[in-house]
This record gives structure tokens, sequence and C-alpha cells, in this order.
């Protein structure tokens, strides 16, 4: 915690020094410890703007230093080890929401305005982004979720080798992600690139920030719409896809050119004359079509100018950049391709042969390049298709198990998705009502939803869904609050907005970080693979409880690692032995590891104590002998097998 207590002696003390109302409040509070009473630092640092001209252009300063000091010092409280299979939330001290609640109420004040501080504005808007995302890298050792640790591996294994395996793991027949963080890492000399994988939301949140902005800017001339849409879509941004991972890149480069299409290719008179008329020649019914035509299709703002050649230009790196994505994510080709297809097909984008060559791409791209993928699957793959039922169930109901409290998790996830997209197509009624159609966000919202018929994407096609759709519906949700230039919202509508971005904050905590204790692994953990890797011969077999364990993140191609899936060996001491008395492995070991059996009870229902008795059965059994122990996790290697220079 040295950064967040830097922070507070360096910024946020000398700022409540400098502010008597400050100082008396937060005395009153830190004296008597109730945090919650902390509204009354909002309300003094108010009152000093309001009685000082002088700093009248300093209190957003000022309360965020306030703000930043409280949530640093909610950090040192947070005791991860504590957490139930609600996740991050039961533990998380009532400073961290209290920050985030007046952080919110700053930026609601700084929006009173009719054109909003782009500065302060812009402070506020990272500040969140770090306040929400940037938690774990405070109070967590190392890089959470196994599949961080995995993504190492696949980057350890390019700087070493200088090439990519397509035969050994299936995600490097799409491997520009892993190929450039791999040049990063060589030319920032970074040792473990992984190390820093805790900041990806970070990072990633902020680049997306920069698209958005252009997206919405597009739609509307009032900036107070802009901030608050960009503010609901990191408070909605829940579905932890913005992880070490390709998607979280190509999901970024899918955002900018969407908002580069949007903003100098946009159609601006998008209405058919041809179609009109055909319209009204074809009796009543007819006639109302054509009036529904008339209605959807107004003329829009022009695009903003720009020369040919700068066209081209444009034209030029979205191929490039497009390119790059196709090498380097399976799904997000897809998703950007259908939505410029929307656009084009609703004349909304003018650049109609764009959609069928990003198309091509893909299917070439598919066809030719990821062959050692498709072979055996293809069938599957086929199979899948049209069987929407069977999507939405792995999409959903097979994800609602697990204990009580994570059932309960995936429960909040699933009303707050339908929550957010209940009030963004509110939103645009009330848009519509106004007189402004947006069928371009309608568009782009809509285009990814028959992709649902196509995949089931392991389970994870509506997450990605969610994902895509989130601009469009902060945009439209945000639209219930601001949007009409030179007038200010109601003051039941702010009083309404302001407790439902409580509600929204709180709830936050519960999908985000729903999985933290599964996905939390420790520095004791990462100590034991090491000394895994260490001991372990090239070829040998490596056995855990589950998947869910940092490993694979060195040489992961001289072993053969079990399960092979999400499958779970807890308790299954025979099998295990079983497996591990193979003959054509030079050796064998076993690793448990404290993030297992949480993730078997998290996941997979395991009763408390079971992973306890589960363990200490192995350590007890006459199958096997303890080679490493250290407080998270245990090694062993079968009995009757060398363990090779292994050493307790």
């Amino acid at each position: 915690m040295p950064v967040a207590w830097g922070f507070w002696s360096a910024f946020a003390l000398p700022s409540i020094e400098r502010m008597p109302y400050l100082r008396s409040a937060w005395t009153r509070v830190l004296g008597s410890r109730r945090t919650l009473a902390l509204p009354a630092v909002l309300i003094g640092a108010v009152e000093v703007a309001r009685r000082s001209d002088r700093r009248a252009r300093a209190w957003p300063y000022g309360l965020l230093a306030v703000i930043l000091g409280l949530w640093a010092l909610g950090l040192t409280e947070i005791d991860v080890y504590r957490m139930n299979d609600f996740g991050l939330i039961s533990v998380l001290p009532a400073q961290v929401l209290v920050a985030l609640g007046l952080l919110t109420g700053g930026a609601m004040l700084l929006l009173r305005a009719d054109r909003p501080d782009v500065c302060a504005m812009s402070v506020y808007i990272v500040a969140l982004v770090v306040m929400l995302y940037g938690i774990p890298v405070f109070v967590e050792q190392v890089a959470r979720s196994p599949v961080n640790w995995v993504h190492e591996g696949f980057i350890e294994y390019i700087r070493r080798t200088g090439a990519v395996a397509p035969q050994l793991e299936a995600r490097f027949d799409w491997p520009g992600f892993f190929i450039l963080a791999a040049f990063v890492a060589d030319a920032a000399g970074l040792q473990r690139p992984v190390d820093y994988a805790n900041l990806a939301p970070v990072y990633f949140n902020l680049l997306y920030l920069l698209p958005l902005a252009m997206i919405f800017r597009s739609f509307t001339l009032d900036m107070r719409l802009v901030w608050a849409g960009l503010w609901l879509f990191a408070l909605g941004n829940w579905v932890g896809q913005d992880y070490f991972a390709p998607q979280a890149l190509a999901y970024f480069l899918d955002l900018v050119i969407v908002g580069a299409v949007l903003m100098w290719f946009r159609v601006a008179r998008p209405r058919s004359e041809r179609v009109a008329s055909w319209f009204r020649t074809r009796g009543s019914a007819g006639r109302v079509v054509g009036r529904m035509y008339d209605l959807i299709t107004p003329d829009e703002e022009p695009p903003r100018p720009i020369r040919g050649v700068q066209q081209a230009a444009l034209i030029a790196a979205f191929v490039v950049i497009f390119a790059f994505i196709a090498y380097s994510h399976q799904l997000t080709p897809f998703f950007l391709t259908a939505a410029l297809l929307g656009l084009v097909a609703f004349n909304r984008a003018s650049p109609r042969g764009l959609p069928i060559v990003f198309g091509v791409m893909t299917v070439a791209w598919v066809s030719y390049m990821t062959v050692p993928f498709l072979q055996g699957h293809v069938a599957p793959l086929l199979a899948e298709v049209g069987r929407l039922g069977d999507t939405v169930g792995s999409n959903l109901v097979k994800r609602i198990q697990g204990s009580p409290d994570h059932q309960s998790v995936v429960t909040v996830r699933l009303v707050f998705t339908i929550a957010v997209w209940a009030v963004a197509a509110l939103g645009a009624l009330v848009r519509l009502r106004d007189g402004r159609r947006d069928l371009s966000l309608i568009v782009l919202a809509a285009a990814p939803v028959p992709l649902l018929g196509l995949q089931a994407y392991g389970g994870e096609l509506i997450l990605r869904l969610y994902l895509f759709v989130l601009p469009m519906a902060a945009f439209f949700a945000a639209g219930l609050l601001y949007g009409r230039p030179g007038s200010a919202p109601s003051r039941v509508r702010r009083l309404l907005a302001s407790a439902g971005v409580v509600v929204v904050i709180v709830t936050f905590f519960v999908t985000r970080y729903g999985n933290e204790r599964a996905d939390l692994m420790t520095a004791a953990e990462v100590q034991a693979v090491d000394r895994l890797y260490a001991i372990a011969p090239s070829g040998s077999l490596l056995v855990a409880a589950s998947n869910n364990i940092p490993w694979k993140f060195e040489d992961f191609e001289k072993y053969t690692y079990l399960p092979e899936s999400d499958d779970s060996l807890v308790g299954q001491v025979d099998q295990i032995a079983a497996l591990m008395a193979d003959p054509k492995y030079p050796a064998s070991y076993l690793i448990l590891t404290r993030s297992q059996g949480t993730y078997a009870e998290v996941f997979q229902g395991l009763a408390p104590g079971a992973w306890s008795r589960f363990v200490a059965e192995v350590r007890g059994s006459p199958f096997f002998s303890e080679v490493y122990r250290n407080t998270d996790a245990d090694i062993f290697v079968p009995n009757g097998r060398s363990a090779l220079g292994a050493a307790p």
C-alpha cells in the first residue's frame, strides 16, 4: 500500500489542511470513525467553492484529492483472504463505496453547466476508472485469474522460440496479440509481463473512453450527454473481458473503426425518395409503412468534412486494423462486420464495400490460417448453428450453479443486464419522443443479436453481446437525464439518477468481482508452481484437481497437463493415482493449491471443509509422498517413482 499512502500524504492531507470546512468535517469523521458520515466532506467542499470566487474552479480538484485519499484508506482495510462467495463486496470497506458516491456527486455538480469543464471531467472519469478497476492492483499479490498465466505462457513461448505453435494450442491460430505483447515485453525489458496483468483492465478501460467519446459525439452536441454516457459505460462494464487478453485489445480497435466511420463516413441524407415513393403507391398499408420510413430516416448532421485523399487513407487504415483484429481474436471480426453491415444496409454509412471486404478477410483467415483448429472442430461448430435454445441454455442456465452465494451473484448479473437493456430502451423512446431518431445507434445495438444463432462460444456469447451493446445502452441511458442542450434536467430526474447510480455502484462490485474469491491467485501458489517447474523434467505429467491454478506460464509445451478442460478431480484420489501411474511419463506430479479449492466451492458447490479433507486424504494416502509444501500449495509424487530432484 505504499502508493496509496504516498498519494494520501502528498495530496489529500494538504488539501484538507488548506480548506477549513473540509478539515473540520474530516476531524469529526476521523475522530468518531463513522466513515459513512463523510458526505459532510462534500458539503464542506461545495460550501468552500461557493464562498470563494478564487477557489470556484479549484473545488473539483480539492474534492477529488479527498475522495482518492478516502478510497486509498479503504484499500488498506481490504483482506482478500476473508472473501466469501459474493466476492470482493464481502470485504469491501464502506469508505470505498462512499468515495465512489462522492466522486459521482462531484461529477453531477460539474455536469450542471451547459459546457462542463473538460479538464475537470477528464480527471474525474480517469479517477472513476482507476477506482473501479484498479483495486486488484493494490490488494492482490500477483496476477489474478489463471487465464492471465496461460497467456504469459504463450508470450514466453514466442519470446523463447521466435515462433507460434498452432498444433499445441488453438489460440495460436490467432496469435496477433501474443506476438505484439512479446515484442513490447522484449522492447521494455520485462521479465514477466504477467506481473503487470492486473493493470490491464485499467488501461484498457481508459483506452475505450477515447473512441467512445467519438461515437457519442457523432450523435449529440450536448457534452453533458457524452460525459454521462462515458460514466455509465465505466459503471456498466462488469463482464470482465478487459483483462490481459486478445479480446480486450480487439474490442478497443473495434470501437476505433466504428467511431471513425460514424464521425467521417456518416450519410447525411439516409432517406431514399425512390423507396418512399414506392411505399406510397402500395395502398393504405404501404402508406403506413411509408410514414414509418419517413419517421426513422430524418436528415442527420453531415459528417466531419475530409478530403478524398484522407478518406482513402482512413479506409486503408481500417483494413490494416481489421487485419490485426482478424489475426488476433476469433469473435470480434464477426461483431464488427455485422455492425458495419447493419449501418450500410440502413444507408447510415457510405463505404458500402467495407463490410464485404471485412467479411472476406474473416472467412479467408478462418478457412486458410486456422486449419489446426478446424481439424476435428468443423462438425461440432456447424452443429451449433441455429440451435438458439442450446446457446441460451449454455450462456444462462448452466451458469446458475455452484454455491448458493455464487448463484445469487449470477442472478444479480442477469437482472442487472436486463435492467441495463430496459433502461436503454426507455432512453431511446424518450429521445424518439424528443425528435431524435438515433437509428444508427439502434442498428449497432441490434446487429450482433443474430450471432446468437450461430455459436454458443463456450457459454460466453451473451457476455460478449452485452459488451458490444453496452456503448449504445450507456448513451441511451444517459439520454434519460441529458441530451437537451440549453435545458437542465429536473430536480426529480436528478434525484432518481443519483439513487440509480448509487445502486449501480454497489451492484458493480457484485457483478464485476463476484468471482474474485476463485480468481484470486497468491504469491505462495506461484512460488509452488515455480518449484514444480524446477523439479519436473521435460515430458512429465502435471496433475491438479482443476485448472484454476497459476500454471502453464513457462515451458508449457514440455509437459502434459491434467485435467484438460473444466473437469474436476476433487475427491478422486484413486483416479488421480491411476493417472499418475501411467508409465509413458518419465515423472508425475500432483499439485494442490488454495485456488483450486475455492474454485470447487464457488463454482461446483463443494461443501466448506471438503477441500481440506481432500488434501488431508492425499497426504495420508499410501499412493503419494509430499515433496513440497507452503501456506497455499502442496506438491506430491506417486510412491514408487522418483521425485527427480524434489526436496521437501
